[in-house]
């Protein structure tokens, strides 16, 4: 017991000098670490950017504390326990607890250096894993931040390709129309034209200011007022888009027709700040127009207004606010006897008269007042601001002057002379077509009654013209009831006494007025076309009456009938004869066609043509009222005709007027010579008669023998052979 707690005591006495020993070592280790754990504390330290781990480096450490350590051990605990074992016994024991105790002490050691390095570690992981939270939350953040991103990148590069692609289309589309584009910055006063428009103008790109005053310069001085207001008045109305049409200088002096369109954009405080649009040439369009508009508007011989423009612009002058304080005379005029000029010179010569005229009116009617041909050979002037009816006759008279100077073609002189009506506005009518009906029916009346002058209208000529419509209605009517009735006049052989032929004669024999005379009617019916059913009806009604005097024995003459010049120029009326000799069964030289000289003039070349079929069928042609007009003798030789009627004039003053006889012997002459019959009309005595005879007239007729009368009465004549 002794001897253990001898040990006992060695063993407590050599730990507490071992500790004692050891406890400085300790102290500098547990200082070091612990100064190295306070120094590495903060675990910024190990992340920061510039620390590195080194596991071979911290293993050898580890491995060389516990190295020291254990040599230090086993150097001092040796010793010690060499001195302080007394036995073999008391040092085995003592080893043993030396061994226990070093490993203990070695085990706290590692623990302490493992643990402080796991220290460190975990530290660093929960910081790690911590960031690590932190860098997932702002990961998650990024990913939708790269989303949104990348949406916003997709759709800017929609919005890039489309604005690219607008932009390509906008340049294609500046480049490759026709139009140009403007766009004015009213805020900045920037007046953009596109390069391509300057250079359509024929100017460089530095020629035009890029200015509001720059455009203004090149529109056209008579539109530069109106343009500035339509486009004032756009931006004043603030809606809508803006759309004019006006003229642009170019750089060679000339001027292109321009369609200018545009849209504007207002600001917050409802100024416009901007208007962009574009530039049309429309000038081939415009000049289309203009052609269109002289063709509808404008006479294509002359040169003048037509009837269309000639209204259009007496409407305006009508419904002037201001015709209360003033009147304008309408002149309404017709050439006298231009078919004539037709007839005997040529279409072509018509058409050089009529220009002739234009160039007369242009030149003598100025604005205000105005010229226009309305069709065939009529015209007509307004003079506008008139005083009273002496002013406007002033005016006519100063303009006849003019128009009566010889015109000269052909090496020819032609004295022209003019039928004129003239109405004055507002007292003789209110509307165009009042106004042109009163004129025309003075311009009918000189025409009818003396020619080559001029009158105003008055209401008796619209009571005439009433009547002469109610005439027209009635000879319709008349037609349909077959009111009329043939009168014939014999044709006698002065030779013989015997009547040769018969000239039937039509006869109104109207229910109210009794009988009508041809001179009222015929002119009517020839005016209105009348005259074809009621020809017709003439030529049907006496190859009738022939036929049935020749079934009941009557001798064979020669009717001769009147035909109107407007047949004679219808093909139709070849076959109308023909069909009737056909199926009456008459003999074509027993059937004589009667035409005046004045009626193949409407158209020589048509009625001659005619004429020579009908002769050629065997029925004979005469001219009738020979001499009244001024070219006879041209008559005889171009028309197909078998004898000469001639005028009653020429007779009635035979034995009074010895020029008179001589002209009647001198056409009796060359009849015969042209180998003519010749007919004289209107013979009345029988001093007359004598002289037909001893001048070798062939034919006559006239009251010495017999009036016309009617059928009954000429079947009386028939038998009758000498007078």
């Amino acid at each position: 017991m002794k001897i253990i707690q001898s040990e006992m005591y060695i063993i407590h006495q050599l730990t507490e000098r071992a500790v004692i020993a050891l406890i400085p070592l300790f102290n500098k280790i547990r200082s070091y670490f612990k100064q190295d754990i306070n120094k590495k504390k903060d675990i910024g330290y190990y992340l920061r950017p510039n620390y590195k781990i080194r596991p071979n480096f911290e293993s050898m450490r580890i491995a060389f504390v516990y190295g020291i350590l254990g040599l230090l051990w086993i150097l001092l605990s040796d010793d010690l326990l060499g001195r302080i074992a007394l036995s073999a016994e008391v040092y085995r024991r003592i080893a043993l607890y030396k061994g226990w105790g070093y490993v203990l002490f070695t085990t706290l050691l590692i623990y302490l250096l493992v643990l402080e390095r796991l220290t460190i570690i975990k530290r660093m992981l929960r910081k790690i894993y911590e960031n690590f939270e932190d860098l997932s939350s702002a990961n998650e953040e990024l990913m939708v931040l790269e989303e949104e991103l990348r949406h916003q990148f997709d759709e800017l590069t929609v919005h890039r390709n489309a604005l690219s692609i607008s932009e390509q289309r906008y340049k294609l589309a500046v480049e490759g129309a026709d139009c140009g584009i403007w766009d004015w910055d009213i805020e900045n006063k920037v007046y953009y034209f596109s390069p391509k428009w300057k250079d359509y103008l024929g100017y460089q790109e530095e020629e035009i200011n890029n200015t509001f005053m720059g455009w203004i310069a090149l529109l056209h001085p008579e539109e530069k007022k109106e343009v500035i207001r339509k486009i004032r008045e756009y931006i004043n109305r603030k809606e809508g888009s803006y759309e004019d049409v006006y003229r642009m200088r170019c750089k060679c002096g000339s001027y292109k027709w321009v369609l200018s369109k545009g849209k504007a954009i207002w600001n917050e405080a409802g100024r416009v700040a901007r208007i962009a649009g574009s530039h049309t040439d429309i000038s081939e369009q415009k000049w289309t127009e203009e052609k269109l508009n002289s063709l509808v508007y404008f006479d294509a011989l002359t040169g003048l207004p037509n009837r269309l423009m000639f209204e259009d612009r007496l409407t305006k002058l009508i419904e002037d606010p201001s015709r209360a304080k003033h009147q304008f005379v309408l002149v309404y005029m017709d050439i006298d006897n231009f078919k004539n000029v037709n007839d005997t010179l040529g279409h072509f010569a018509g058409d050089m008269l009529l220009k002739h005229i234009a160039d007369i009116l242009k030149e003598q009617v100025a604005g205000p007042h105005m010229a226009a041909r309305l069709s065939g050979d009529e015209f007509a002037v307004v003079f506008d601001h008139i005083e009273d009816r002496q002013d406007a006759a002033h005016r006519v008279k100063a303009l006849l002057k003019h128009l009566r100077r010889p015109w000269h073609i052909q090496d020819q002189q032609f004295f022209i002379s003019f039928s004129i009506g003239i109405v004055l506005c507002p007292e003789h009518g209110s509307s165009v077509d009042q106004l042109l009906r009163c004129a025309d029916m003075a311009m009918y009346t000189v025409k009818k009654n003396m020619k080559d002058n001029y009158c105003f209208y008055k209401q008796e000529m619209r009571e005439k013209n009433l009547k002469h419509i109610k005439m027209i209605n009635e000879l319709r009517c008349a037609i349909e009831r077959q009111e009329f009735e043939l009168y014939y006049q014999p044709i006698i052989d002065l030779t013989s006494g015997e009547v040769t032929s018969a000239e039937a004669l039509i006869r109104w024999i109207h229910p109210e007025r009794g009988m009508v005379s041809p001179m009222e009617f015929i002119p009517m019916a020839e005016e209105t076309g009348l005259i074809y059913p009621l020809g017709a009806w003439v030529l049907e009604t006496a190859l009738k009456q022939k036929k049935e005097w020749e079934d009941r024995g009557y001798p064979h003459i020669k009717i001769s009938i009147n035909v109107s010049g407007k047949r004679v120029t219808q093909e139709e009326f070849i076959d109308e004869v023909r069909q009737l000799l056909d199926d009456l069964q008459i003999k074509c030289n027993e059937v004589q066609i009667e035409v005046t000289e004045t009626a193949v003039m409407e158209d020589i070349r048509a009625s001659t043509r005619i004429l020579k079929e009908i002769k050629d069928m065997g029925v004979k042609i005469a001219l009738d009222d020979f001499g009244t007009g001024y070219s006879s003798l041209t008559y005889l030789q171009k028309l197909p005709i078998d004898s000469v009627k001639l005028d009653r004039d020429f007779i009635k003053n035979i034995l009074e007027d010895p020029q008179g006889s001589v002209i009647v012997e001198s056409i009796i002459e060359l009849t015969q010579k042209l180998n003519l019959e010749i007919v004289a009309e209107g013979i009345e005595t029988k001093e007359q008669l004598e002289l037909l005879k001893r001048n070798n007239c062939h034919y006559g007729q006239g009251y010495l023998f017999s009036k016309p009368v009617p059928k009954e009465g000429l079947e009386d004549l028939m038998f009758v052979r000498h007078i």
